[in-house]
């Protein structure tokens, strides 16, 4: 039984626990792999944040490392976010997943793989950016053709032979085509 519960220990969910440890309030957050684990699983090898160090700030925690013009890499990243939860002494509860949440009188019952908790409060703090937006039509392109979203690219060295196309061309999409033309093969960047 505890009052809030955070689900996900990223950015969201460790500035929530940092508030809640100001006002002294009991909490726990609960993440399914390790603190930052989007950015750590879910990311591909070489993603480069798209602002510099400097603006990187968090509730009471900002970058304090020796490029502050330089932008983070993905592991500097995972670093920040679990530097951050140790310096605001985040309850997390890593490798805990939520199956569940339902409503029951007036508390909610939050059902997870290492058992089941009562909070009369849930914060979902679990990301919008961990699900990929595929089209209907993608099922009808043929399999022999490989497709890969952002969540399970890593690097180019793990794609067939041949060209590639990227579709969007947000901050994700330019990135990952001039990684995969560096590589030496064609791209084509459709917007």
């Amino acid at each position: 039984h505890i009052s809030p519960l955070l689900v996900g220990a990223g950015q969201a969910g460790l500035a929530m626990s940092h508030f809640l440890n100001e006002l002294s309030e009991p909490h726990v957050v609960l993440e399914r792999g390790e603190i930052g684990n989007s950015w750590a699983q879910e990311r591909w090898d070489n993603l480069t944040m798209q602002s510099p160090n400097w603006q990187s700030r968090l509730p009471g925690y900002h970058y304090t490392g020796p490029d502050p013009h330089d932008y983070m890499t993905m592991p500097e990243v995972v670093a920040y976010l679990k530097s951050y939860a140790a310096q605001s002494a985040a309850p997390v509860e890593v490798g805990v997943t939520v199956t569940s949440v339902t409503r029951e009188g007036g508390h909610f019952v939050v059902t997870t793989d290492k058992g089941v908790w009562h909070a009369t409060n849930v914060v979902i703090a679990t990301g919008a950016c961990n699900r990929p937006a595929i089209p209907a039509f993608a099922n009808e392109i043929p399999r022999e053709i490989t497709q890969v979203s952002p969540l399970s690219y890593r690097n180019p060295a793990e794609l067939p032979a041949g060209g590639v196309l990227v579709v969007g061309a947000s901050a994700t999409g330019v990135q990952l085509a001039a990684e995969i033309r560096a590589s030496g093969r064609p791209v084509i960047l459709a917007t």
